[in-house]
Parts: C-alpha cells; sequence; structure tokens
C-alpha cells in the first residue's frame, strides 16, 4: 500500500465515520454551539460579529460567553466555502479531527513508522472523547492540531537542525492559546517542557520563543480591549496546596479518565470513561517501556501527559475531560509504543478488546445517548438557530 493512499484512506474513513448522525447526536443545539455558529455566520458574510465588531480578536456571543478565534474564524470560513447550515457548523469539529490525522501521519513518518501510525490512528479513532467532541460545534477539540503540530516540528529539528523549525514550534504552540480558553494552562507548562528539553541548546530555546512570545504579548494587549475574554470566569484566588493538588491529580482519576468519562452530560455518554479501558494495558506498557529506553522525544511526550493538566490545579471544577482534548496526542503516542512492546499475540487480543469495547460504547452514543441528553439539547433551539441563519 502506497503511503499517500493510506493517508487519503485513513482520512476518508475518519470523515465517514464521525459524520455520522451528526446532526442527529447530541440531538439539537446548546447555546455554545449557537453563538459559535451565528458569529460565524455574521462575519462570513460581513465580517462583524453580533456586536458590530469589525473582525475581532474575541467574540463574545450574547447569551453564552467569550468565545476563541479558532473557532469562530475556521467556522466562519468553513461557511464561506460550503454554505451556512447545523450540519457545516458541527462538521468544522470533524475538520479539526481530519488535520490532526494529517499531522499524525506526518509524525509518524518523521519518528517511526507506517505501522505505527495505523495503530495510532485507530487509537485515536476509537477515543471516545474524540467521536463525542467531534458532534459538537465547541472550541476543545481545535487543540489537537497545534498539540500535533508541536509535536512533529521537535520530531523535525531532531533530524534536521534548523531554527526555523523551532520557530514554527513556538508559533504553534503560541497560537494554541486561541484555539481553546483551557489552553491558557496547558501552553506555559509545554513551553516551559520545550525550553527544559533544548536546555542544552540556548540557541534552539531562543528561536522556540522567538515564535511563542508574540502571543503571550497579543494576549496580554487583548486582555484591556476584551475583558473576560483571556481569563474567562477566573477569579484569581489562589488555593491551598491540598485543593490544587486534588484538582491536578484528579486527572488522573482512572474513574474518570475510563469509566465514567465528563461530569457534565453533553460532553459525556455516562457509559465511557476519556478513553477506552481496553487500551489503558498498553498505555502502562507504553509508560514502561518509554522509561525503559529513554528516547528524548519519547520521555517529553510522557511528560507532557502528565504535567499538561498541572496548573487546572487552580480551576475548581474536576472530572471535566472536555478540557483535556491536549492530553489525546500524548496517550495515543504512549499506547502506540505499549502495543508495539506487546508481544504479538496478545496485541491481537487487545485489538480485538478494544474492537467491542468500542463497538459498545459507539452504539450506545449513536443510537441511546440522544434520548438521555434531550433536556439539555433543546430541539426548539436547533429551529430558532435555522430560523436565525435564513433571517
Amino acid at each position: 500500500m502506497k503511503k499517500p493512499f493510506l493517508l487519503i484512506a485513513s482520512l476518508i474513513f475518519a470523515f465517514f465515520l464521525f459524520s455520522y448522525k451528526i446532526t442527529q447526536v447530541p440531538p439539537g443545539i446548546n447555546g455554545d454551539e449557537s453563538g459559535i455558529g451565528y458569529n460565524a455566520i455574521l462575519i462570513s458574510r460581513n465580517m462583524t460579529d453580533e456586536n458590530n465588531n469589525f473582525l475581532p480578536l474575541f467574540v463574545f456571543a450574547k447569551g453564552s460567553d467569550w468565545k476563541q478565534p479558532v473557532s469562530v474564524y475556521t467556522t466562519a470560513l468553513v461557511f464561506k466555502l460550503f454554505g451556512s447550515s447545523f450540519w457545516t457548523l458541527r462538521a468544522t469539529s470533524i475538520l479539526f479531527v481530519i488535520t490532526s490525522i494529517a499531522v499524525l501521519y506526518f509524525l509518524a513518518k518523521e519518528m517511526f513508522d507506517m505501522k505505527f501510525f495505523i495503530i495510532s490512528f485507530l487509537i485515536l479513532l476509537t477515543t471516545p472523547i474524540i467521536m463525542i467532541q467531534s458532534h459538537l460545534a465547541l472550541e476543545n477539540i481545535a487543540v489537537l492540531p497545534f498539540i500535533l503540530f508541536w509535536l512533529l516540528i521537535v520530531a523535525k529539528y531532531e533530524k534536521v537542525k534548523k531554527p526555523i523549525q523551532l520557530f514554527l514550534g513556538g508559533v504553534a504552540l503560541g497560537a494554541g492559546i486561541y484555539s481553546y480558553l483551557g489552553m491558557r494552562l496547558i501552553v506555559p507548562v509545554l513551553s516551559l517542557l520545550t525550553l527544559i528539553y533544548f536546555r542544552k541548546n540556548l540557541k534552539a530555546c531562543g528561536h522556540f520563543l522567538l515564535g511563542a512570545i508574540p502571543f503571550f504579548i497579543l494576549l496580554y494587549v487583548a486582555n484591556f480591549y476584551y475583558p473576560g475574554a483571556v481569563v474567562g470566569h477566573y477569579s484569581g484566588g489562589a488555593p491551598s496546596i491540598n485543593d490544587f493538588l486534588f484538582r491536578y491529580l484528579s486527572t488522573f482519576d482512572l474513574s474518570f479518565l475510563f469509566l465514567k468519562g465528563d461530569a457534565t452530560a453533553y460532553h459525556s455518554t455516562g457509559k465511557a470513561g476519556m478513553f477506552l479501558i481496553s487500551t489503558f494495558p498498553i498505555f502502562l506498557i507504553g509508560v514502561w517501556k518509554i522509561l525503559q529506553t529513554k528516547k528524548p522525544f519519547e520521555i517529553l511526550v510522557l511528560f507532557s501527559f502528565f504535567f499538561a493538566p498541572l496548573l487546572f490545579g487552580f480551576v475548581p471544577d474536576i472530572y471535566r475531560a472536555s478540557r483535556l482534548l491536549a492530553l489525546v496526542p500524548f496517550y495515543t503516542i504512549i499506547s502506540t509504543i505499549g502495543f508495539f512492546a506487546t508481544p504479538k499475540k496478545l496485541g491481537f487480543v487487545i485489538l480485538i478488546l478494544i474492537a467491542f469495547n468500542y463497538l459498545y460504547f459507539v452504539n450506545d452514543y449513536w443510537f441511546n445517548y440522544s434520548d438521555r441528553v434531550k433536556e439539555v439539547f433543546s430541539i426548539p433551539i436547533e429551529r430558532t438557530y435555522e430560523f436565525r441563519i435564513k433571517k
């Protein structure tokens, strides 16, 4: 099988898988989706938001909250190219997944091989939180391409050592700040890990910072023009050490990660965790393998998984998988490393378990989940959305 064909086939399969029942599951539309969709329509038509601001950096959606530019402007572009509809609104989230798969392909090609891509693709594809977020027109899933592109750039620099590459890596992480509010807490940690990773190469660190810092400066300046958009609802109070550690460590609660999922109904089926429980064994093997081989890039991935959510210790809410999409690329890579470190017969058994585990999840999601969340996604709101488009 030729490599380009493998990529194209993977993208097509992923598109049809994630687009199935995309407007029916979940039913209707929630306020955040409506806010992004309505403003994206206005921007695609006359380049102003609902508050008559011309191409604003952040958009305030009335009845909701501040919306991040990556999702709003990507949705506006999709509307401009393919028309405004409920389907294209939610399909924008699939675009972020498709882009991420393409970047994962090049990352596997750079650091591993095509077998690695196939398994990592399957793990990413069958991650429950990916299916759930791909069916929502929200900002959470927009983080994936930025995280994977940053990893790709670091991988390429390992081989070619061109300064422009680390500059682009800094740009990728810096721009990621504007993909989702939670990335304000994740990007600083990943940036610090990048500097530690290249600590023996001050020029490399300088090039990375040159790409990332302008986005931090822009965010600081934006705080004066878009009050509330930069820090959201955060009050700035410092938690106790116990509260900080509890909130941070709750991220790695196994029942949350593999059994219960997000605390909110529209981010979780309640029947599956953020990740499939059947992938947990190969994840553990992957952690062990990375610690055993101590390859620098893989150590960076491992540390990123465990330390990226560190600053969420400042946020009172816990068990919010929807805020942790940035962990999915790291989990995928670690689990894939674990799969190839597993004896072939056991690996085959694990693949079968993953298949059955995913079928159970997706069958419940496609055919039963809607009935459980009708009160969250009201059908009349969708009709109101369609009316506003025509108006």
